[in-house]
């Protein structure tokens, strides 16, 4: 078979398009197989042509390399043939190019994909294809601009694909709703002195979103809090029994917990640092570290003790973890900083524009139109 230029941007995408790297997974096996009607071509990294598949191929990470493919390769680039075809991975179909390396003994996938067709999954994804115009739009320039900012060139990838960066699923989160909010927007971004912002975004914050500075390291000028109007979310406001046994389990160190003392709370209420007290002795934590131990939905929450009288049934319920020892009550859901997503439902339906939601959330920035600095797109794989 021919060695086919495959594997140039030019080839993948449109001139002048915009790419991303997500990482997908790391893996100890993985199988991709074409969208019906499609076939896979494999290359290596030197781009030489290991095959054309109308079935699929199965890779395994091994210690010579990634076998499945005959001789052991270390880094391989699997596409459809078509530029405008797709493939499926895991369950899940992707558009662009996916490349395979190993890693530590893993499999290492990462998608290289058009930053339009990223941005119509990340939305979807983020946020329910059936809300309003307005709230799809204002997730479109957040989503771009974050991204956007996230790039790292010299690294292997520029995002994960998980709640750690933006959640991408693939074309599984496409809508038509979704693709018109990209394209509404095309190139737009926010900026604050003409740089591009660290766009967070968050679900519900409770009413109130939260300082980057008083929860994170640094304050930025356009991530202050503000009022929120989320008062629709689902997670406004919530209750988490806490149970001995859970509890026991996320602070094994101190034997579980007797009380949950609050030292330092940030200006709107979330917890800054708190002293868990326990049987073997006491912890003090950030919120962050003590919302991550308990998987609580926020750190705007405060803890109350049960109080049924003790009694046989009582009793027997606590010891086999059958009652609550403690009661989280909370609001919002996510770390609180930037824009709310549910704030940004109610705004639109309120009649808001995408650029006024914008405007309220990330105080002090200004839309602009992106205007890609040297190295975009990015430079195509070995030749």
């Amino acid at each position: 078979m021919p060695i086919l230029p495959l594997i140039t941007a030019s080839a993948l995408l449109a001139p002048g398009t915009q790419e991303l790297r997500v990482l997908l997974a790391k893996l100890e096996a993985l199988r991709v197989v074409p969208a019906a009607g499609e076939r896979l071509q494999v290359l290596d990294a030197a781009g030489r042509s290991l095959g054309v598949f109308a079935r699929g191929v199965s890779l395994k990470a091994t210690s010579d390399g990634i076998a499945g493919l005959g001789r052991p390769q270390q880094l391989i680039w699997i596409r459809p043939r078509r530029s405008s075809g797709s493939l499926w991975l895991q369950q899940r179909r992707y558009r662009g190019l996916i490349k395979v390396q190993l890693d530590q003994g893993r499999l290492k996938v990462i998608n290289r994909v058009a930053l339009p067709d990223y941005l119509a999954s990340v939305v979807g994804a983020e946020m329910p294809h059936q809300w309003p115009e307005a709230a799809l739009q204002v997730q479109a320039v957040a989503s771009r601009t974050y991204a956007l900012r996230q790039r790292q060139p010299e690294t292997d990838y520029d995002l994960g694909a998980t709640v750690s960066s933006q959640v991408y699923r693939g074309m599984e989160s496409e809508t038509d709703s979704t693709r018109e909010a990209v394209a509404s927007t095309r190139n737009e971004v926010l900026t604050h002195g003409d740089r591009l912002i660290d766009a967070v975004f968050h679900s519900s914050s409770g009413g109130v979103t939260e300082n980057s500075g008083e929860i994170w390291r640094y304050q930025l000028p356009y991530l202050k809090s503000v009022p929120d109007f989320d008062e629709s979310s689902p997670v406004h406001r919530w209750r988490q029994p806490l149970y001995r046994r859970q509890l026991q389990h996320a602070f094994a160190e101190i034997g579980g917990v007797e009380s949950i003392q609050p030292l330092q709370r940030t200006s709107s209420g979330r917890l800054r640092r708190v002293l868990v007290r326990g049987p073997d002795g006491e912890l003090e934590l950030s919120g962050a570290q003590l919302r991550r131990r308990l998987k609580l939905r926020s750190s705007f929450v405060r803890f109350e003790a049960t109080d049924e009288a003790a009694d046989p049934i009582t009793s027997l319920r606590d010891w086999l973890g059958l009652r609550p020892q403690l009661i989280a009550i909370g609001r919002g859901w996510g770390h609180g900083v930037g824009l709310s997503q549910w704030g940004a439902l109610t705004l639109s339906r309120r009649g808001r524009s995408y650029r006024e939601i914008l405007g309220h959330y990330y105080r002090g920035t200004v839309v602009k139109a992106y205007r890609p600095a040297p190295g975009w797109p990015l430079s195509p794989p070995p030749p």
